[in-house]
Formats: C-alpha cells, sequence, structure tokens
C-alpha cells in the first residue's frame, strides 16, 4: 500500500461525497477504474464510513425523497436501493414514513400524465396501469389512482 494510492483514493472520495450521497457500492464501482488495491480503496470507504462522512442511510433517504419529487413509486426505489447494497429492511423503514403518500403520488402520476378524466376503455385503462406499474407503484396504489 503506498501513501501516494491512499492519498488519491481519500481525495477522489472527498470530492464525490462533496457533490452529493454515495452509497458503498457506487463508490467502489466508481473507484475501480483506478489503477490501485481494492483493499485499500475497502478500507477507506470503511474509514469514511466510520467517521460518518459516507452513509448508505443518508444516500438511502436522499434516493427516497428524490424518486417521491420525481412520482416514482416505492417499488422502484426498493430495486434502485436493493442495487446499491441498501439493507431492505432499512428501506421499507424509510418508505413507510408517513410524510410520504404513495397512493396520492400514484393518482397525481396518472393524472399529469394522462389527464384527470378517467380512462372510458379497457385497453386505455391497461395502458395506464403499466405505466404506473413501470414507474413502481404497488397494485394497491395503482387501484387508488383509478377511483
Amino acid at each position: 500500500m503506498s501513501d501516494n494510492d491512499a492519498k488519491i483514493i481519500r481525495h477522489k472520495l472527498t470530492r464525490l461525497l462533496s457533490r452529493r450521497e454515495h452509497s458503498q457500492t457506487e463508490l467502489r464501482k466508481k473507484l475501480s477504474d483506478l489503477d490501485v488495491d481494492m483493499s485499500i480503496v475497502d478500507d477507506t470507504i470503511a474509514k469514511f464510513a466510520k467517521k460518518d462522512i459516507q452513509s448508505d442511510i443518508r444516500y438511502a433517504e436522499a434516493v427516497v425523497r428524490t424518486a417521491y419529487r420525481k412520482g416514482k413509486g416505492p417499488v422502484f426505489i426498493e430495486r434502485t436501493l436493493y442495487n446499491h447494497d441498501i439493507d431492505l429492511q432499512q428501506v421499507r423503514i424509510l418508505v413507510s414514513d408517513v410524510s410520504f403518500d404513495w397512493f396520492e403520488s400514484s393518482k397525481a402520476v396518472r393524472v399529469k400524465r394522462f389527464g384527470d378524466p378517467l380512462p372510458a376503455d379497457w385497453t386505455d385503462k391497461q395502458k395506464q396501469m403499466r405505466f404506473l406499474q413501470y414507474r413502481g407503484f404497488t397494485q394497491e396504489q395503482i387501484k387508488y389512482a383509478f377511483e
């Protein structure tokens, strides 16, 4: 382990984390293109996490807030955070926060995309339901959007 490699890694991590939150998995991917020993990368990320400079929980909170604002549903969020190795139980706790009304969000997304009137025929309704499913809403939330 050279001091220069550790310095390069610390500098790169600091720059990445100064812009936005990143998961540990995401940081490992971004640093894998450097020509350094990955054990140094893992050790440095662990030190950043121990000092609370990097936090998977803060990253997950940011993803949930951003996805909610963009009209994405909880299934989308769970898939996204699963791909970043965030604990699924923690994700479900964040998603179930009372400040997020996923049912009203699904309705708002449907109205924004297709307009206020409910679809007249079965084909249009299926199209709208698939759209909401693609956006990551549950079946119950999708059903609510058509009430």
